[in-house]
């Protein structure tokens, strides 16, 4: 894709630099700088449902505070634009450094999704029908013995549990999508794969990505003290669910051997087998 000519033709920016930056697991992305501004071109399939309404919450996020990375409209004043059979965008370019392990980069982490999961609060859904996302991997799941019975185990867990508070998910989150700023705010940004469903999710998936719960969890509950209860019943569960998303979703990339965002099929191999040792198989 000629980023640059993008930019110019649909967004009527004239970037003096384009550089490629390293590809997310399901996306491709580059950063341009031009006096005065840097944005970041992004591209997703054709088929990716949750890009656009993931743009529209950041957009609702960075309105009420929380640093997103916000989308800019097109000259057509639209947040997606169809390029040579892709779904692209321009996001903000969210300066700082990437959040790591230490005490106060995993409390920050718990901060800040205490804060999307007040602003985007929705009223409890149906956690049976929310799981059905993982139906896309419901073919890969045989890829090896252990993988359909851990995963369906998760799914009957969570719905053991009934009703959950909802709101709109981040989906990922990751620590490298967190980003200090120089004035020290911290910025969540990536939000291709927001999507509406149980918090318990988020915090999971957070702790899944930091390696342990304390700093994360204790954060988190400081800006959402209400929630304490649900927490301590539900993240071992939702944090198999987490496991279960990523058992599939490995299963389904070895299966179709798709190698976007990484260096080789050894790193999809590896992240089923993190998978299974989470779940102490």
């Amino acid at each position: 894709m000629d980023a640059a000519g993008v930019l110019r033709e649909r967004w009527d920016l004239k970037p003096a630099r384009v550089q490629v930056l390293a590809g997310g697991m399901n996306s491709a992305a580059w950063l341009a700088v031009a006096d005065g501004w840097r944005v970041v071109l992004k591209s997703v399939g054709a088929d990716d449902t949750a890009f656009e309404s993931g743009l529209r919450l950041a957009v609702r996020l960075d309105d009420a505070g929380v640093r997103t990375g916000r989308p800019r409209p097109s000259k057509r004043g639209r947040f997606v634009e169809r390029v040579e059979g892709r779904q692209v965008a321009v996001l903000e370019y969210v300066d700082g450094v990437e959040l790591g392990e230490d005490p106060a980069d995993q409390a920050a982490i718990g901060d800040v999704l205490g804060r999307v999961h007040s602003a985007a609060a929705l009223g409890s859904g149906v956690t049976a029908d929310w799981l059905r996302f993982l139906m896309p991997f419901e073919e890969h799941l045989d890829l090896e013995p252990w993988i359909r019975p851990a995963v369906e185990g998760a799914v009957a867990d969570a719905v053991a549990l009934g009703p959950v508070s909802w709101a709109w998910l981040h989906g990922d989150a990751a620590a490298e999508a967190f980003r200090r700023g120089p004035d020290g705010e911290v910025a969540l940004i990536d939000w291709g794969g927001a999507m509406r469903g149980p918090i318990l999710y988020d915090v999971a998936s957070a702790v899944m990505y930091a390696g342990a719960r304390d700093h994360v969890v204790s954060a988190y509950l400081r800006r959402r003290p209400d929630l304490a209860d649900e927490i301590e019943l539900g993240l071992d569960t939702f944090l198999r669910v987490r496991w279960a998303v990523q058992a599939g979703y490995f299963a389904w990339r070895i299966g179709n051997n798709v190698l976007t965002g990484i260096a080789g099929p050894a790193d999809n191999l590896k992240g089923l087998a993190d998978a299974r040792r989470c779940f102490g198989l």
